[in-house]
């Protein structure tokens, strides 16, 4: 029951069973199902219904209901799955960290080795994913701390601000040649390299294009900010990046920035469970993190 009452949440908050069906990577049969399972054990009631003038979907009263217990029933398990791991690891300090991409790649391993330094006993774990995995493997306790660079999709966390990344439109040189200067109609025209949906380099993406009236005609798809470095250096197209992961690319000139009429910032974050005490492990983290946002 418990992968059903997650279905059912999920479905619950974006009112939209296609979506879900897109998050978890079922079908929308599937997740009609699992939310049926919900109502039968339930007694056969009805927790959702379809808008008269529109393909959402709204909680009724007993929905409403099984929603909030559900999120208290899921928040519970998480934390049992925590004190479960506790016991089975006694006697071994461990970090479990959830980071984005860019973070997990580039920013992460010169922390964790001054984390090393201080800390030898702390046995690490990392779990690098998008934004919006992180965020769900922190809310069902498979991570003690999160670091993300996107927007945070849950509301029951707290996030606070360490680091101020550095968007920036890079291209190969031969590519680079054909924007002499800043030409949102020459941009739009050239392919650009993204990556997925829930993505924090996506959303910025997206907002860096949008706030340079750049109307993108072609896009390419991947969910690896290597990859995606490698593509553009080939001269398969542009894309927005952050500083952090192309600064090596541009020292050598494989990479050239390229002009913008706006440039873009964004905040990478750490987010904990709200109500959740902070392991000793995981506050030993935030205090370097902190130390990173000070200089």
């Amino acid at each position: 029951m418990f992968e059903e009452l997650r279905t059912f949440v999920d479905v619950a908050e974006s009112k939209n069973f296609t979506k879900t069906g897109k998050k978890l990577n079922f079908s929308q049969p599937t997740i009609s199902q699992q939310v049926k399972k919900v109502e039968m054990f339930f007694g056969n009631v009805t927790l959702l219904t379809r808008s008269a003038n529109s393909k959402q979907v709204e909680l009724t009263a007993e929905g409403e209901v099984v929603y909030r217990r559900a999120k208290e029933i899921l928040a519970l398990l998480g934390q049992t799955f925590e004190e479960v791991e506790a016991c089975r690891r006694q006697g071994e300090e461990r970090l479990r960290i959830g980071a984005s991409e860019t973070i997990g790649n580039f920013l992460l391993p010169r922390l964790l080795e001054q984390y090393a330094q201080r800390w030898p006993q702390v046995v690490v774990e990392v779990q690098i994913a998008n934004t919006r995995q992180t965020c769900d493997a922190l809310a069902e306790g498979r991570v003690d701390i999160g670091l993300i660079e996107g927007r945070n999709i849950h509301h029951n966390f707290r996030r606070i601000d360490f680091f101020t990344d550095r968007m920036i439109l890079v291209a190969a040189p031969q590519v680079a040649q054909r924007v002499p200067g800043f030409s949102a109609s020459l941009l739009g025209k050239l392919p650009w390299v993204t990556r997925e949906k829930g993505s924090g380099t996506e959303q910025y993406l997206r907002a860096f294009t949008e706030s340079n009236n750049i109307l993108v005609e072609h896009t390419a798809v991947c969910n690896s900010n290597y990859a995606i470095k490698e593509m553009v250096k080939q001269g398969l197209g542009v894309t927005v990046l952050s500083q952090l992961v192309v600064e090596g690319e541009l020292a050598s000139g494989e990479l050239v920035e390229l002009p913008a009429h706006k440039s873009y910032s964004r905040s990478f974050s750490y987010i904990l469970p709200e109500g959740r005490a902070c392991s000793p492990a995981a506050q030993d983290l935030i205090s370097i993190l902190e130390a990173l946002g000070e200089r």
